[in-house]
């Protein structure tokens, strides 16, 4: 009886253990996620700011009539846009080890955060600016229902439903949102850029 009441109380010790390993390692991994979402939204915003200027540029062109000139801003613009995410991962990835230290992060937690930071600063320029900054410039020539449409199947299928299934299947960690984001990039840039090349969007008529 003794036997059983001791193997009991260490069957329920083991599981509390096993409980709280778990909960550190998700802890961990929430805040290393947590850091790597912040540097990635910082080494973006040069770029965004340039496809929310070409919003208004390729608007005014598509208003005066000068298709030719909306192609010609569209193009030039994600070249500049291209330049500033390379230098904005470059920066940043610099700056991502100093960060975990000043921030007083766990030794597991910052290194998964250096490796999604990583991930980010090598997969960002490959393919975001195709899918975000011709997207600006089709939208502001109206074609606004293509873009909805292909961002929210793009999401759902990438950033969610890949995602969920490299957890639940393979088991990994962090870095799968960060894979399921690469993805969803990728899909769209192919999109928008066979979008772009169509030239479909500049048949919509969005003003008398």
């Amino acid at each position: 009886m003794v036997f059983l009441q001791v193997l009991k109380t260490a069957c329920s010790s083991l599981e509390s253990w096993q409980f709280s390993q778990q909960f550190q390692r998700l802890e961990l991994a929430i805040a290393a996620n947590a850091v790597t979402n912040i540097l990635e939204n910082l080494n973006g915003v040069a770029a965004q700011g340039v496809g929310i200027g070409l919003m208004t540029i390729v608007g005014q062109c598509i208003g005066a009539g000068r298709k030719d000139e909306a192609i010609y801003y569209i193009k030039k613009l994600s070249k500049m846009a291209e330049a500033a995410i390379i230098i904005s991962c470059l920066v940043v990835f610099a700056l991502c080890r100093p960060i975990t230290i000043l921030g007083g992060m766990e030794a597991e937690s910052a290194r998964m955060c250096f490796e999604m930071t990583l991930f980010i600063t090598i997969t960002k320029p490959i393919s975001w600016v195709l899918s975000f900054i011709p997207a600006y410039g089709m939208r502001a020539a109206g074609d606004v229902k293509f873009s909805m449409i292909t961002s929210c199947a793009s999401m759902w299928l990438c950033r969610v439903s890949f995602t969920i299934f490299l957890c639940r299947v393979y088991g990994f960690g962090p870095i799968a949102v960060w894979i399921g984001m690469f993805a969803d990039w990728t899909v769209r840039g192919i999109v928008f850029t066979i979008r772009f090349h169509s030239r479909r969007w500049l048949n919509h008529h969005i003003i008398d």
